[in-house]
């Protein structure tokens, strides 16, 4: 739980047309390679990223419970001391 005050800055991913023009070019190879139209590479492509936004979101909610956890735990020590003191 130690990042949930501590949290560094996240790292900001952007394209630029660059990105698009290195994509189209290794898309092309590959349905050069595999004997197929582009479509069936950029099709692919989409496949993994909505895999890969499904891990990030399983992964983020792996992140949201333990941070309940924790914070569930504290609070049910300052209701123990409260009861204590009470």
């Amino acid at each position: 739980m130690g990042a949930l005050g501590n949290q560094p800055a996240r790292e900001q991913y952007r394209t630029n047309l660059d990105s698009i023009s290195y994509f189209i070019e290794d898309a092309a190879e590959l349905a050069k390679k595999h004997n197929v139209k582009i479509e069936v590479i950029v099709n692919a492509k989409h496949a993994l990223e909505l895999e890969r936004q499904n891990n990030i979101a399983i992964q983020n909610g792996d992140f949201t419970d333990e941070q309940a956890a924790g914070i569930g735990e504290i609070l049910s020590r300052i209701a123990t001391a409260i009861e204590s003191n009470a």
